[in-house]
């Protein structure tokens, strides 16, 4: 980026990325052109940030061609961290996943805007089980396509105060929210096959990634040309299981149940469950829908050799993260 213009736009600001993103570039002393559907809300989500001062919120209730083309205007490089993990009314994978980059790209080449980062997910799969996988994986590719000096993160689970899975993990541990009597995780078979026979399990493996250092990569690769054209895996330091992190939100939360602990609920089955619920019309009862349960049943580890080679650190652990997340709830 140029000395002379130093505005990043944010799309997806008052996300949970997207507010630590949008903070540490303020802090770093970057203008902020911030795509917000609610200007109050931006207004309370950024009211104690340093450098609030610079942060412009350009409103939108949706990413279009023209809200896309605000936000980007005058700015020197884009960073988009717009997601679900899980559809809603009005609120599509392929939309938000895979076209959103596209008018955004399209937007940066309109306006010469010649940095983008996106941020991405670990499972970013063409041939995932899960349509996230695959929208994450078509989005990368719209990007890879724009011409833009991109770089592609890919984080595993982000963990940090502001997190809506902190969030849902407090509730399972004060036994506040489904399934009510312990708190759920995914199981994968040990034998790999994908189906409802009776067999041996294994916990999925997840090496979680603070908030703050996925922020802190993302907002150094701007500055940094040997990131351009890259895709990094994002991972904490170190690896675990769901089961690990289930007892350790009880074990550091306030007003938890100490007897409650973690439960597997083999994926196949939750999946088929998700499946046959979304079809009567009875999603949005279960906590999860079918590409939830075969996703978190996966390992979510990478090795962090290239992500330290170019950005020169090593994310921390994911036990300070979460600890201060569920302090606060």
């Amino acid at each position: 980026m140029s000395e002379q213009n130093r505005t990043v736009a944010v799309a997806g600001a008052t996300g949970f990325v997207g507010r630590h993103i949008t903070a540490e570039l303020l802090s770093r002393g970057y203008g902020v052109r911030a795509l917000v559907r609610n200007t109050s809300k931006a207004s309370e989500v950024f009211r104690d940030v340093e450098g609030r001062d610079r942060l412009t919120p350009v409103q939108a209730d949706r990413v279009t061609a023209e809200s896309a083309s605000r936000l980007v205007e005058g700015a020197a490089a884009c960073i988009n961290c717009i997601g679900i993990i899980r559809e809603q009314q009005g609120q599509r994978f392929e939309t938000l996943h895979a076209r959103v980059p596209e008018l955004l790209t399209k937007a940066c080449n309109q306006h010469g805007v010649e940095r983008f980062v996106q941020i991405s997910a670990l499972g970013a799969d063409p041939d995932g089980r899960a349509e996230y996988q695959k929208t994450k994986h078509a989005g990368e590719s719209v990007v890879r396509r724009s011409g833009i000096d991109w770089t592609i993160l890919r984080p595993s689970l982000v963990l940090g105060t502001g997190g809506e899975m902190s969030e849902m993990m407090v509730d399972w541990a004060r036994g506040k929210s489904q399934p009510f009597l312990f708190m759920p995780y995914f199981t994968r078979r040990a034998d790999g096959q994908w189906n409802l026979l009776p067999s041996e399990t294994v916990d999925p493996a997840i090496a979680p990634i603070p908030v703050t250092d996925l922020a802190k990569a993302a907002c150094d690769a701007l500055d940094n040309e040997d990131t351009i054209g890259e895709i990094f895996n994002c991972v904490g330091s170190e690896t675990t299981t769901w089961p690990e992190i289930l007892r350790f939100v009880r074990d550091n939360a306030d007003n938890t149940k100490p007897k409650i602990n973690p439960g597997g609920i083999p994926a196949p089955a939750a999946h088929l469950a998700a499946t046959v619920a979304k079809t009567v019309g009875m999603g949005s009862l279960l906590p999860y829908d079918a590409g939830m349960a075969s996703m978190a049943s996966e390992d979510s580890t990478a090795s962090l050799e290239k992500f330290q080679a170019h950005f020169g650190f090593t994310p921390g652990s994911y036990q300070g993260a979460l600890r201060e997340a569920v302090a606060n709830l």
